[in-house]
């Protein structure tokens, strides 16, 4: 994707494009792992959760679901890291917090990240190549992080292909079906700045604070304010939002504001709240004056 000239409201910068709105799936827990390096700090971590009052059941096939391993291997875990309880008829039950906890956790484990990695790329568990992905397997993976609000650094690691790649299908995703017709004549495209509810810090807090138990991946983006730019028309000028993806992290349940300016620092940040299972987008705004509490 290219860089254009835009007028902001006080002079003109280059703008690399970002995303767009905030519709569509996100995806699995299994996708969601394959994003960090083994030899450098990963973009997602880990944020355990609290309690819920009456946790939802699993049982043993779906906990090999839902962490995207065997039956075998939940067997292993057992005892260590997962502690079901047996049912009347015999039946192991686990707690769906525990689980969801479990793989945030998996998320980012060099080991299961090596194994991501090679699936992403076509490497078997047995070192053989396997069949290459066709064109749309890839177009699809890398859209549902762009629903993510991944990282171009992200999105590379993870599906293992070339950022121009990403940079390609980036425009496709951000300007859909209709819109890519009508903005044919070099018009920009990315979220309005209206499009967006914007907040405070003290609400932000209270957002994350509520967030229900349940693996949800906060994406957070630099938000430098709005540029100016003529609509495909070319009849009138419209404020997009100039926003720099930063990255993500993975939280089973309520967070502190403090996790995000530890990892970012203060600042106007766009945060994005989306729920992995079922995969939905809690919310998106933002967030204008965040600081670290004192």
């Amino acid at each position: 994707m290219g860089q254009r000239h835009v007028k902001t409201m006080s002079r003109r910068v280059k703008i690399d494009h970002i995303g767009r709105g905030i519709t569509g799936r996100i995806s699995t827990v299994q996708e969601q792992k394959n994003v960090a390096s083994d030899r450098k700090t990963p973009h997602l971590s880990v944020l355990p959760g609290g309690n819920p009052a009456a946790p939802a059941r699993l049982s043993r096939a779906q906990v090999a679901d839902r962490l995207g391993i065997s039956i075998s291997t939940v067997r292993r875990y057992e005892g260590s890291r997962l502690h079901p309880q047996i049912g009347a008829d015999s039946v192991h039950w686990f707690d769906a917090s525990e689980v969801a906890e479990f793989a945030a956790e998996l998320a980012n484990e060099p080991r299961m990240l090596r194994r991501l990695r090679n699936a992403a790329s076509g490497v078997s568990n047995g070192g053989a190549k396997a069949a290459p992905r066709s064109a749309d397997e890839v177009a699809a993976q890398v859209f549902e992080r762009f629903e993510q609000r991944q990282t171009l650094a992200e999105i590379v690691i993870g599906v293992r292909i070339t950022p121009e790649r990403v940079r390609e299908l980036h425009v496709q995703w951000s300007q859909g079906l209709v819109e890519y017709h009508l903005r044919m004549a070099s018009a920009p495209y990315g979220p309005l700045e209206r499009d967006f509810v914007r907040i405070g810090p003290a609400e932000l807090a209270a957002r994350l604070a509520e967030l229900p138990e349940g693996l949800t991946r906060v994406s957070v983006g630099r938000h430098r304010g709005e540029f100016l730019a003529t609509t495909p028309e070319g009849n009138e000028e419209m404020a997009y939002a100039h926003v720099a993806e930063l990255g993500g992290f993975l939280v089973s349940g309520p967070c502190e504001l403090t996790e995000i300016t530890h990892r970012f620092g203060d600042g106007n940040y766009r945060v994005t709240a989306y729920s992995i299972d079922p995969p939905t987008l809690r919310w998106e705004v933002i967030a204008e004056g965040v600081r670290a509490p004192k």
